[in-house]
């Protein structure tokens, strides 16, 4: 006879064998959780590193251009600056020689150029004597401008109300002063290439 009786050492095995499986399926669940719990926070940790490098990126981008664009403002203005000195002594030669159409000629010419918006030359008492905007020539030097401007002993560049430059050009004779310059000019816009 083929009977299977369960001895108590059979089902005691049995019941072994199934706390064993079943153990190694806790522990594997227990395991698995921690992985993908592990997991979960390594990318989170690696995502924050990742947004701050981006963040620091970013700042330190914002901050490189704030420095590339006051370069290129303290160029415009060194540059202006240099421009200002050689215009100056042809103004004085013009203006000594009493030729101010040909004066006014440069000014007809030089605000075509870009970034010239105006060009007024008064004397030292306030009279403006040619000016790019012909209706400058009816109104007083210093209701365009301030008036310590007709006594200027050197080329002062200065950022003028409309984010451009200013440039005060003294025109001075060998003994006397003969006047003042004053440009605007807009330098070009500050872009990244």
């Amino acid at each position: 006879m083929n009977t299977t009786e369960d001895t108590p050492a059979t089902s005691q095995a049995a019941g072994m064998e199934r706390k064993i499986i079943l153990g190694l399926a806790i522990a594997l669940v227990v395991v698995t959780a921690a992985m993908y719990a592990w997991k979960v926070a390594a990318v989170a940790t690696q995502e924050d590193k990742f947004a701050q490098a981006e963040a620091q990126h970013a700042q330190a981008r914002v901050q490189l251009v704030e420095q590339a664009r006051q370069l290129d403002a303290s160029r415009s203005e060194a540059g202006l600056r240099l421009f200002s000195t050689p215009l100056a002594w042809v103004i004085r030669r013009e203006v000594m020689a009493a030729n101010l159409d040909q004066v006014d000629q440069y000014f007809t010419d030089l605000v075509q150029m870009p970034g010239f918006q105006s060009a007024v030359l008064a004397n030292p008492d306030g009279k403006i004597l040619v000016a790019s905007d012909r209706k400058q020539l009816a109104v007083p030097f210093a209701s365009l401008y301030p008036a310590e401007y007709l006594q200027a002993g050197d080329i002062r560049i200065e950022r003028s109300a409309s984010a451009g430059l200013r440039a005060i050009i003294p025109i001075l004779g060998l003994k006397q002063h003969l006047g003042v310059l004053v440009l605007e000019y807009t330098p070009p816009a500050f872009t990244l290439k």
